[in-house]
Order: structure tokens, then sequence, then C-alpha cells
């Protein structure tokens, strides 16, 4: 706790600092720390995404940003004062403060943390932006810009992955410096979300922030600066910058000047894409421009059948779900399991929205209706999942307790965070019912430093064709790039193809094609001797 404390300060500062300097060379006029920080994000995610095409984002890149954002601070408190921001912080702000450290004190919990975001961030540490990383393992083609963010504050600054803890507290400041007390409410939900860089949570934030500046009439550049970042973080939230700019022209505000950052992050979002990937946007396989590093078409139809079975929990084979006519896929969408709840939720929670837009009776409302059907309309047509509409569902909650009171939103909070932080503490009691396997219990290490996971990692080294690589014990461990697990040499091994450098090593990028027989007796070989590893 102790560590991820002092790490949240230090990104407090340089976050801020890099925000002023950003801020005062864009020319923005806005007094808030929260915003300012935001901008200083962005302002260090534009730049380390530039970088990353020519370096790795090691220790020297992230020295330069925490000399610069310290600096940057440092201006800002001789040439002005922090006292101009409206801090009032009472009790129950260091309450929830110290829950977030606390809940963030806990070993990531989320598969995704072993298999996608610790591979992205080790590989961007260790070479930067690889040519056709995607052929390696397609999950590296995303390459979110959070894990960019991420990657350049590893080395010393949150050597743990705990940027979301910081994230998650700069929420709360905004909470406090808004008095948008109701907003305390979603606290403990995003507490699941701190144990890891998930990019969930800055969408999640950054959405919640935008509608709310937007709501209270608070006009500022930076809301588009922030609804575009949250794109390049997730692609699923295109709909935020949509509305910024709809909400624009309703209010005749939209300014030519805006068309700069719009096409500033969009062509930086397409160009990372393209070299990692080969296709404009992750993981869509068109436009296609027949790069010789895009991933095999069996590739892009093995992931676009995952998508769609797992929009049915994959509960059913692809097969099967191809059969399904369209009163089928309603019936069995709604009757799998308990996710079905969730998915039931989409529904509710723009029924919720249609509501509030039609009693209202204003455009804002309306406008914020359609993007977000809109949204929900084109996501469903690729993959129906539930955890693609967690902005839906949050904003449908944000409207239903927009007028809760500080007093009754503080209760629900604390009620709630204790909860929470009971089950990270005593996780025994949701594992009797299959559901979060790998949360461990409390130690009193975690007093001072977060609890990682224990397992050791042992890795072995192979050769096909002219590709070297590493392949763990535990299939989870995936951070000793590059690196494939027993589930990746499956799959090549049913489709018959492997990575394969373009040069002699992983710096010139990688291209797959098709095995000879003589390899895939070796990629037998591997995979069984891996397997009487870990069986």
């Amino acid at each position: 706790m102790l560590f991820i404390f002092f790490t949240i300060l230090i990104l407090l500062a340089v976050n801020f600092g890099i925000g002023i300097i950003t801020r005062n060379l864009l020319k923005i006029e806005d007094h808030n720390f929260v915003l300012a920080s935001f901008l200083g994000m962005i302002g260090i995610t534009i730049s380390e995404t530039v970088f990353a095409f020519f370096f790795p984002l090691n220790s020297y890149f992230e020295l330069f940003f925490v000399i610069a954002g310290l600096s940057g601070t440092g201006f800002f408190l001789i040439k002005e004062k922090l006292s101009q921001f409206n801090f009032k912080f009472d009790f129950w702000f260091y309450f929830f403060l110290s829950i977030i450290i606390f809940s963030a004190s806990f070993s990531p919990y989320l598969f995704d943390h072993y298999g996608y975001y610790i591979p992205t961030i080790s590989y961007l540490n260790e070479v930067g932006f690889v040519k056709g990383i995607s052929n390696l393992d397609l999950l590296l083609g995303q390459t979110s810009f959070w894990h960019i963010y991420q990657a350049g504050f590893s080395h010393f600054t949150d050597p743990f992955l705990k940027i979301n803890s910081y994230l998650l507290v700069l929420f709360l400041i905004y909470i406090y410096e808004r008095k948008q007390y109701f907003l305390l409410i979603l606290l403990p939900i995003f507490l699941l979300f701190v144990q890891q860089p998930s990019p969930d949570l800055p969408i999640l934030i950054i959405s919640l922030i935008v509608i709310n500046e937007l709501i209270n009439k608070r006009e500022s550049t930076i809301l588009l600066y922030l609804s575009l970042f949250a794109v390049c973080i997730k692609p699923i939230v295109f709909w935020l910058p949509l509305f910024v700019i709809f909400n624009d022209f309703n209010r005749n505000k939209f300014k030519l000047k805006s068309i700069f950052p719009i096409a500033l992050f969009g062509i930086l979002l397409v160009l990372k894409n393209l070299w990692l990937f080969g296709f404009p946007i992750f993981p869509v396989s068109f436009p296609d421009f027949n790069l010789a590093w895009k991933p095999s078409q069996e590739m892009m139809t093995y992931s676009s059948q995952i998508g769609l079975m797992k929009s049915y929990d994959m509960k059913y084979s692809f097969e099967q779900v191809s059969r399904f006519n369209l009163i089928d896929k309603i019936y069995h969408w709604f009757t799998i399991g308990y996710k079905s709840v969730l998915n039931l939720g989409i529904i509710i929670s723009l029924i919720i929205i249609s509501i509030v837009a039609l009693k209202k009776k204003n455009k804002f409302y309306y406008l914020l209706l359609i993007c977000l059907v809109l949204k929900s309309i084109l996501i469903i047509s690729f993959s129906a999942q539930y955890r693609l509409f967690l902005d839906v569902y949050l904003i449908a909650i944000f409207l239903l307790i927009k007028n809760f009171s500080e007093q009754k939103a503080v209760f629900t909070t604390v009620f709630l965070s204790i909860f929470i932080s009971v089950i990270f503490t005593f996780p025994g009691f949701i594992q009797k019912y299959n559901i979060g396997k790998r949360m461990s219990a409390f130690n009193f290490s975690q007093l001072y430093k977060p609890q990682v996971n224990s397992a050791i990692n042992i890795y072995s080294e192979y050769k096909i064709g002219n590709f070297i690589f590493n392949v763990p014990k535990d299939p989870l461990n995936k951070n000793a790039f590059p690196v494939l697990n027993v589930y990746d040499l499956k799959l090549y091994d049913y489709y018959g193809i492997f990575p394969q450098y373009f040069g002699k090593d992983y710096k010139s990028g990688f291209f797959q094609r098709r095995l000879t027989d003589t390899e895939k007796v070796q990629l037998k070989n591997i995979i069984s001797q891996t397997e009487k590893l870990n069986p």
C-alpha cells in the first residue's frame, strides 16, 4: 500500500505538470486540476506513441517524463497557486482514498492481465512497436493507448502496474473538485479494476467526466481531446467523440480548429494499427491494403468466429451459431445462464436512457441516446458480448443516480466499498461459485508493497524456421518476449501456419507462412514437451 501511495503521488505531480505544459502550448483556458492532469496523460501518450515507432519505451523515457512533469508542476507552483483549485477534502475523501489503495494492493486476477496486458507492456518496454506483431499473437496487434501510457511508467514509477489506482484517485479528486458527490456511488464498481491496467476503467471514467461536464454546460476543448483519447484506448467507445461533436453542432459551438485533434488522434491510431496489425481498425480486416505483414486469413476467420461464439458465452460451437435464425439468436442470447441477465441489462439500460430522453425533451439527451443506440447496433452485429457494453450500463446508472444527495451517496458508497474490500480480503466465498479464481486473500506484506503472482517463470527456447521463441511452463506467464504459450502453439498447429521474422530477428517484424511437413512434426513435439511440464 505504501508503494502504491508514493506511485500515486508521483503520477499526480507528473501528469499535472505535463498537463500545464501541454495546456500552455495549446493555449487552452481551463483551470481544473483533473482536466489538466488528463491533458498531461494525453500529451505523454501521444509522445510515447510517436517514439514507440522508433525506440523502446525504456527507463530513459520514463525519467524524461518524470523530470519534465515535476518541472511543470514546480513552474506552476512558482507562477500560480494550487489554491485556485476548489479542493475541500473531508474525512470521507481520505477514507475512499485508503479503500482504493487497499483494493489495488491485491494481486491481479483478470485473465487478460497475464494474456494481454503484461505481454503488451513487455514488448513495448523491450523494443517499441514491432511491425506485424499480430502475427505473433493477434491480441498484441491491439496495443491500447492505455498500455502505451502504462509502459512509459512501468520501470521505477509503477513497476507493479497499478496505474488504474492513480486513475481512480484522480476521479475521486474530480468528484470533490466539482462537488458531484453522486458519482461516489460508482467507486465500488471501479474498485474491481484497480489491481491491473485494464483499459475498461479509463474509458468508463472518461465517458462519465465528459458527459457530466457537458450536462453541466462546462464547455472545454479538453473534452474533445478526452473523448478522442478514449477511442484510442478502446475503439468501442467511438460514440463519445461523436456525441461531443454532435453536441457542439447542436449548440453552434463547433469550430474548424477541432479538426486538428480529430486528425491527430485518427492518423496516430490508424498508423499504429497498420504497423502492428496490418489493417486500419482492430480487429476488423477491412479495408485491406494487402500489407505483407497482415495476419493470415485463417487467423482472422478464427478471431471472428471466437467473437461470435463469445456472444453466447462459448456455449455453442460456431457451426451451431451460424445456423441460428434471428429468433434463435435472440432466444439463445437471453438464455445462456447467469450472463443472460447482463445481456438483458443492455436492453434495460437503453430503455432507461430512452425514458430519460423522452422525459427531459432535450436535444442533449436525444443525441446521447442516438449515439449509444448506434454503438449498440454496430457492436452487436460483430460480437454481442456484455463486456463491450459497460459504458452503456454506466451511462444508464449515471442518469438514475444523478439526483442523489451527498449524504445518500456517501452512505451507499461506504457500505458497498467495505463489501468489495471484504470480498478481496476473503475471496473464498465467491470462489465456491467459480468466480474470481485468481483472487488472493489479504497478506500483511500488502501494507508496504502490492501482491504479485507467485508463479515461477520457467521458459524453454525453441526455433522453427528463422523464428526463435520462448515457451513458458505456465501458460499465463507471457512476459519473455517473444513468447508463445501452449494454447498459441496448438492454434498454429491446427491451422498449419507459424510466425517468421522478416529479417534476422524480431526487430525486422513478423509475418505468417505455411508450415512444412518437417516443421509440423517439430511443432507437435514442442507441444508434447510443454504439456508434460504443465499437464
